[in-house]
């Protein structure tokens, strides 16, 4: 009997080794297989980086996951100011089952954003423009257009300075000076204590504004209209803009949500209480902008 135990016993022993190395094997197997399914479809790398001529902005080509047999490779384009998100897109890229490399792209860089030529063997050339201001928009390039190039730093010879572009250069940043005072001034005054962040960048034509939140629907934004009418007053707009497919947004399609008014004299900062520009302001707001 004791022998027969002792077997029975080796025999529980020996199953119980055996599950447990299958086990094992099967977990081991399953994260495998995740690790697997993740690197072929969501996995993203930086293929390649441009960078504008005034080094303000960066555009990254990346690969997301990897084509399977000779599948379109997925790829993400990616626009920031710094490291802060202008706005992405993503794409693909049909070249044989090859994967995204340096050579699927070409970048233009313009005033108002970069122009991108993607390429693929198997599929006609892809034109997609992303401007500063966050907007995105896709379309097939033509079969010969060409981007260009960026121009030749030294073909142009900067012309020497005259007294009067300095000074109209003086003027001027003692302008972009006062502008950023009342940006600061408006946001201690009013919409710090909302909770609203503060992320300086710069639309199309390089004027400053101020991003204060930013999610999946919206991007409330401070920016600068004009000075009043009376000269006294520097008056900022505060706006949300919905975000589009892609991410992308556009001022253009903002709402308004309340303009405010920075006395140049004393620091003062007095909201009008506008929700439309047809709206007059409080009275407060009109006595000392003049409008």
């Amino acid at each position: 009997m004791a022998s027969d135990h002792g077997k029975k016993h080796r025999a529980g022993h020996v199953i119980k080794t055996v599950l447990a190395v299958i086990g094992g094997i099967t977990v081991v197997l399953a994260v495998l297989l995740v690790a697997l399914a993740y690197e072929l479809n969501y996995a993203v790398r930086t293929v390649d980086t441009s960078t504008s001529p005034d080094g303000r902005f960066t555009l990254e080509l990346q690969a997301v996951g990897e084509p399977l047999f000779f599948s379109p490779a997925d790829a993400r384009l990616v626009l920031r100011l710094g490291r802060y998100e202008v706005s992405h897109v993503d794409t693909s890229i049909a070249d044989d089952g090859g994967q995204v490399r340096t050579t699927s792209w070409q970048v233009s860089w313009k005033n108002s954003g970069a122009e991108v030529r993607l390429k693929g063997s198997e599929q006609s050339d892809e034109l997609v423009t992303m401007g500063f201001d966050g907007s995105v928009s896709k379309g097939r390039a033509a079969a010969d257009e060409s981007l260009g190039g960026l121009p030749d730093a030294e073909a142009n010879t900067p012309a020497t300075p005259t007294d009067e572009d300095t000074t109209s250069s003086e003027v001027a940043q003692q302008e972009a000076e006062e502008i950023d005072a009342g940006y600061k001034a408006v946001y201690d005054a009013a919409l710090k204590s909302q909770g609203y962040g503060y992320q300086v960048t710069y639309n199309a034509k390089g004027d400053e504004q101020v991003i204060l939140c930013q999610d999946s629907e919206k991007v409330v934004i401070l920016v600068y209209d004009h000075e009043s009418a009376n000269g006294a007053c520097a008056l900022f707009a505060l706006e949300s803009c919905p975000v589009e497919d892609y991410g992308s947004w556009s001022i253009e399609e903002a709402a308004l949500l309340d303009e405010y008014a920075y006395v140049h004299e004393t620091g003062e900062v007095i909201a009008s209480g506008k929700t439309s520009w047809s709206d007059a302001g409080t009275q407060e707001f009109r006595d000392v902008t003049g409008e």
